[in-house]
């Protein structure tokens, strides 16, 4: 078979559909795989408490209180930034496509912020205005943007 027939079939492999989806999916799996190593305890609650609208009865009965969200906020602000190296060099290291493995880590960055946000989100709502005392742990979004930029950029 010549060298142009191997590219074109190549090229008919990659663009098969279920292909495509298979590895989305093994995407997914390899990016979460790496949120969870890091930030167990803040996806498990967002997950689990983020979603829970304060004005219905469905859900948890119990309203989100500070003690249950401080821990998770102080321990994401004092590793967030070595989480991101170290998931950075998880990469870099575990990738032969260094474009593909880039692709892995901004989507997982990506999915970290939306679930900071969320629990952000979460504090907001805390009852009798009592979150404004986590106020001064809570990481800007702005700043896990700076972050997720400059790792997106790096070659």
């Amino acid at each position: 078979m010549s060298r142009t027939k191997i590219w074109v079939c190549w090229g008919l492999f990659q663009s098969c559909p279920f292909e495509r989806e298979r590895e989305k999916l093994e995407e997914e799996d390899i990016f979460t795989e790496l949120l969870l190593e890091r930030f167990c305890d803040l996806i498990k609650f967002v997950k689990t408490r983020g979603s829970e609208d304060p004005s219905s009865s469905s859900g948890s009965d119990e309203p989100i209180t500070v003690a249950e969200v401080e821990p998770i906020v102080k321990d994401f602000a004092s590793r967030w930034k070595a989480a991101i190296e170290l998931m950075h060099k998880d990469v870099i290291t575990s990738f032969s496509n260094f474009l593909c493995g880039m692709k892995i880590l901004r989507a997982a960055l990506t999915q970290l912020l939306l679930y900071y946000t969320r629990l952000s989100d979460c504090i907001k709502r805390i009852v009798g205005g009592c979150g404004s005392t986590l106020n001064k742990d809570l990481v800007s979004i702005s700043s896990i943007m700076y972050k997720i930029r400059k790792y997106s950029r790096t070659l």
